[in-house]
């Protein structure tokens, strides 16, 4: 068993990586889910509770995530400043409208822990409308964080494949409603 000094010089020796992650056809919560698990670290071997290990995370196109039609028009973000009359209600879809990566950064802090920890792991997170990322944080990221895979439309699939596409059930003959 190695002593408490060298595991504290052994994580103070570590280096944050930056990680890319696009955000293109995909929920902000599982968006908000991968950025968490990177922001404290628990992708890292050396991950501990008490320390802070956590790695830098850029999302980009955060304007083109996806949601369900209920989701966009019943999702509702409180906003309280603790002074009478302050209470705001605001929708997904405006704050799609107005800024995308402010549905993604609120979605993120959901999954972080709440205490005075969330502040500094916020402040790794950096959330961009479109591709426009600045080449002073492109420089920097190392990794590219993987992401679901976009679904086809049916218009882009070839006749042979909707064809050879596995029937689950079909409706049997003579039967009547």
């Amino acid at each position: 068993m190695g002593s408490p000094v060298r595991a504290v010089a052994n994580r103070a020796s570590l280096t944050r990586c930056w990680y890319l992650l696009d955000a293109t056809w995909q929920t902000p919560y599982m968006v908000a889910k991968q950025c968490a698990t990177v922001l404290e670290g628990r992708h890292k071997p050396v991950f501990s509770k008490d320390g802070d290990t956590g790695d830098h995370v850029i999302v980009f196109n955060c304007a083109q995530v996806a949601m369900t039609e209920w989701d966009w028009e019943f999702v509702r973000v409180f906003d309280h400043t603790t002074r009478p009359g302050r209470y705001r209600i605001t929708f997904a879809w405006e704050l799609l409208r107005d800024d995308p990566g402010e549905l993604v950064r609120r979605s993120v802090k959901l999954f972080l822990p709440r205490n005075d920890s969330r502040h500094d792991l916020m402040t790794r997170l950096h959330c961009f409308r479109d591709q426009n990322v600045p080449d002073n944080l492109l420089k920097n990221a190392s990794f590219m964080l993987p992401r679901k895979k976009a679904p086809r439309k049916l218009s882009q699939y070839s006749e042979e494949e909707i064809k050879n596409f596995p029937v689950i059930w079909s409706k049997t003959t003579g039967y009547e409603y």
